[in-house]
């Protein structure tokens, strides 16, 4: 009976601490944000001159590796028909694989291996990089480059330079396309490329191309990303190994920077191009930023700012439009971080007749935004979304975040620890900091509205908020 007495108490205690685990009305109590493991990082030259930089995962399977050739930028590259033809041949593979047999091989190995004019890629199974190593090299190591190879590039680039010709002369840009590029924030001022002719793919030779490639795609002008399960040393040997024969070259060193003029709004102006078929209306509001920078010391608030206001299902904006309203399927706004200095775009698509009363909403958030302090929950929310984001971008081995952190630690002189650290700027910002940060970005005085819609239902309803300029597709103005 005692046993039996013991065992219902047991039983009783079990069950009544299972359910105060998994009562849904109980939230777990929040912990600090803590900095991620993502691996150790290691900066290294490898004994055939090549920067490595290598991201090692202890105990993890798989492999990936990028090696990024130091051919010219665009907008510096002088022998655009020599690039074309090498690139052509790189689409064929190597002259030990094809093209297709690359693909099948990998494709049998649940692998990928890749090659372009400026990089060439492999991922897998550590445990078959003999297998794989060997076809992504090859580009390489052993270059398709041979008097056929080049006679069918000149005639492919002939071609679609003629294409691209022809298709220029009889597409036209439309109104909405050339007005956008006339508002855009930020107005390029770097000489043009250097354009293809046909003079230039008529001069090349096998040599041409040959000295093009030794002259940029050598191993003291590549950078290598290496991540997996590997020391430095094993790192080393893998790329003595596997790039034996690949050596010699110089750095490409080039001192250029993009050059851009602002063209930044002093007041809101709203533009509306007539879509007399349509039921509804396409409402873009943008904005520069003026200083959102990669890697810059506010990308953190500025992300957090963001997902408050405007980025996904929870944000204010969002809620407003969509769940509050019943106006729109969804409502966003696009925060970009760039070379120039970043812009926001709030976008939504409505009914026509509710076009006004949507901006009006839009703005409204936007002031909200400046004038009133978010709420702890709200910080909170957001906070926590993007770092569970974060932390969940951070766990794929071929992470964009950390192979761009690889290419450009050097160039902003970031520490090794920026990527394992970054939650823990997430996890600074405050109430405080936000409104600070909308007050300084979010610009409802100062933003170009671009709407696409039914003129003859629109007309009438925005000059309260800005002056408005009405235009066919064509560009006709209407008065």
């Amino acid at each position: 009976m005692k046993k039996i007495l013991y065992l219902a108490l047991l039983l009783s205690f079990t069950f009544s601490g299972a359910d105060a685990q998994i009562n849904p009305n109980v939230k777990p109590a929040p912990t600090e944000a803590k900095p991620i493991r993502i691996g150790e990082f290691h900066s290294f030259v490898a004994d055939n001159n090549m920067r490595v930089f290598l991201i090692r995962k202890s105990g993890y399977p798989k492999f990936r590796i990028t090696v990024e050739f130091g051919v010219p930028l665009i907008p510096l590259e002088k022998e655009p028909e020599v690039r074309r033809v090498l690139a052509d041949i790189f689409s064929k593979g190597s002259s030990r694989f094809s093209a297709v047999q690359i693909k099948d091989k990998a494709d049998l190995y649940a692998a990928s291996v890749t090659g372009f004019i400026n990089s060439v890629t492999c991922s897998g199974m550590k445990s078959q990089i003999d297998t794989l190593f060997p076809m992504m090299t090859s580009y390489v190591t052993s270059p398709g480059i041979n008097e056929e190879s080049v006679k069918s590039a000149v005639e492919e680039g002939l071609k679609k330079l003629s294409d691209n010709g022809s298709a220029s002369k009889l597409t036209k840009s439309t109104f909405l396309a050339r007005l956008q590029d006339s508002l855009n924030f930020y107005i390029n001022t770097t000489p043009p490329k250097v354009e293809e002719t046909l003079e230039g793919f008529t001069g090349i030779t096998t040599e041409s191309v040959q000295g093009y490639f030794n002259k940029y795609i050598n191993p003291d002008n590549s950078f290598c990303i290496l991540s997996g399960d590997f020391t430095i040393e094993e790192a080393n040997a893998i790329i003595v190994k596997h790039f034996k024969g690949w050596r010699g070259g110089a750095r490409n060193i080039t001192d250029f920077t993009s050059s851009y003029s602002k063209n930044f709004p002093t007041s809101t102006k709203i533009y509306v191009i007539d879509n007399p078929n349509a039921v509804q209306s396409r409402i873009s509001v943008r904005w520069p930023l003026g200083d959102a920078f990669p890697y810059g010391e506010n990308e953190a608030l500025l992300m957090v700012m963001n997902q408050i206001y405007g980025a996904g299902y929870m944000s204010n904006l969002n809620q407003n439009i969509r769940v509050d309203k019943g106006l729109s399927y969804g409502a966003n706004n696009i925060l970009v971080i760039n070379i120039t200095g970043g812009q926001c775009s709030s976008n939504t698509l409505v009914r026509n007749s509710e076009t006004a009363y949507a901006l009006e909403n839009i703005f409204l958030e936007m002031l909200k935004m400046r004038n009133e302090t978010v709420t702890q929950q709200k910080l909170d929310m957001a906070k926590n979304g993007l770092t569970g984001d974060y932390a969940r971008s951070m766990s794929q081995l071929n992470s964009p975040a950390i192979i761009g952190f690889g290419m450009v630690k050097e160039k902003f002189n970031l520490p090794d620890n920026y990527l394992t650290t970054y939650p823990l700027k997430i996890a600074a910002v405050t109430a405080e900091d936000i409104r600070a940060a909308a007050q300084k970005y979010i610009k409802p005085y100062e933003s170009i509205v671009i709407i696409e819609g039914k003129v003859a239902d629109i007309k009438g309803t925005l000059e309260k908020f800005a002056p408005v300029e009405y235009y066919t597709q064509e560009g006709v103005r209407i008065h």
